[in-house]
């Protein structure tokens, strides 16, 4: 009986010790939460969006369901809803285009792992590269 009370007690100083020389941000940087629910311009293309929200709490979820559109001033041919998933900060999603589907594949970047607000969100597809914020 003495023995567990000891390995518990033992378990707790050593994760106590963790935080503390480690700090609180490293344990919260372990487990991220995106928040990225936006219309996010397209870095090159002052005419090009894509409305991105998740199903559920923004900045509340590690992973989840997507659903939003794309939207164009000038081309039609890129607009469309869309609808995918994110898990960390790994984004996929498809548009449901009039010339057919496009599938995006990519990475969100964060303000911080403290700050798990998204700054920018790189995509590649078969139309290629696709930069999603502000340069």
């Amino acid at each position: 009986m003495r023995t567990i009370y000891t390995a518990k007690r033992a378990l707790i100083i050593l994760f106590a010790s963790f935080v503390v020389a480690c700090g609180a941000e490293t344990i919260a940087a372990l487990i991220f939460l995106p928040a990225f629910a936006a219309t996010w311009p397209d870095a090159n293309d002052d005419e090009h969006f894509i409305d991105l929200r998740p199903e559920g709490v923004d900045g509340e979820m590690e992973s989840g369901v997507i659903n939003g559109f794309e939207s164009h001033s000038s081309d039609p041919e890129k607009e469309g809803d869309l609808s995918g998933t994110f898990n960390g900060l790994d984004i996929e999603f498809t548009v449901e285009r009039q010339s057919g589907n496009v599938q995006f594949t990519g990475t969100m970047t964060p303000v911080s792992n403290i700050d798990h607000n998204i700054t920018r969100i790189d995509l590649t597809s078969s139309d290629g590269i696709l930069v999603l914020g502000s340069e």
